[in-house]
């Protein structure tokens, strides 16, 4: 939990979320006229910001993304599920930074390899799985509005993008020709085994959830969905507080 509000103490995080802050507005805002479900959601390359930003800044850069989107939404289509779109927001960027390192413990981020490619295509396909889950979902259970349009266009939008323009991003800012270090976690172990086992159920849970989904079920109207959607909230809490 302290590595989340770590860049709240420290001047040059501080710097680094407002930067991405105004990278993501600069990229979100020019799209608003595009829209795909009123007042809810528009085609969003944007969304290539926060795998990259995660990757590179860490908890800077997914508070960089929540605040971004947050004023971004000012400009047509701010709502009470622009609460929801902050923490996806924010997800959508600690969610890769906390992966890689599970997975990666000890190395940058970076793809000068195809394993790390990989690896970057699959925790773009487990962030946008979660953002759509979280935000879909959390509009059908706070606001009574399920749309399963909305959940898989977040789910395009937060895959599609991070691959076609983010990877490319990510490949020349972590090339040997840049000098861009970035964040690394503080080594701890003691959280180890608890936070790969709260990741297993997360990634468990969620794709039970997209299961239902594509089987014609909303979380409000259907009790295992419903509680594959509190295993799914729990777990994706803990993967990112435990350190």
């Amino acid at each position: 939990m302290n590595e989340i509000l770590l860049p709240f103490k420290q001047k040059r995080t501080l710097l680094q979320i407002g930067l991405c802050a105004l990278i993501f507005i600069g990229m979100a805002v020019p799209f608003k006229v595009m829209v795909l479900v009123e007042g809810f959601t528009e085609v969003r390359p944007v969304n290539a910001v926060p795998v990259v930003v995660g990757l590179l800044f860490g908890p800077a850069g997914a508070w960089g993304c929540a605040v971004g989107n947050l004023i971004a939404d000012l400009f047509g289509t701010f709502s009470q599920a622009s609460l929801l779109g902050f923490f996806g927001n924010f997800f959508a960027a600690y969610l890769p930074y906390k992966l890689w390192h599970t997975w990666k413990k000890g190395e940058k981020p970076n793809v000068k390899s195809y394993g790390n490619i990989t690896l970057y295509m699959l925790l773009s396909a487990i962030t946008s799985l979660a953002v759509a889950v979280f935000i879909a979902c959390g509009l059908d259970v706070f606001q009574q509005f399920w749309s399963p349009e909305i959940f898989y266009i977040i789910l395009f939008n937060d895959f599609g993008f991070p691959l076609f323009l983010g990877l490319p991003v990510l490949i020349v800012a972590t090339c040997d020709d840049h000098n861009i270090e970035p964040h690394m976690p503080r080594n701890r172990e003691r959280y180890g085994k608890g936070r790969k086992a709260a990741l297993g159920l997360f990634i468990a849970a969620q794709l039970a959830v997209l299961a239902m989904i594509m089987m014609g079920f909303s979380m409000s109207g259907f009790l295992p969905m419903s509680i594959a959607g509190v295993l799914f909230l729990l777990s994706l809490l803990a993967f990112i507080i435990l350190e």
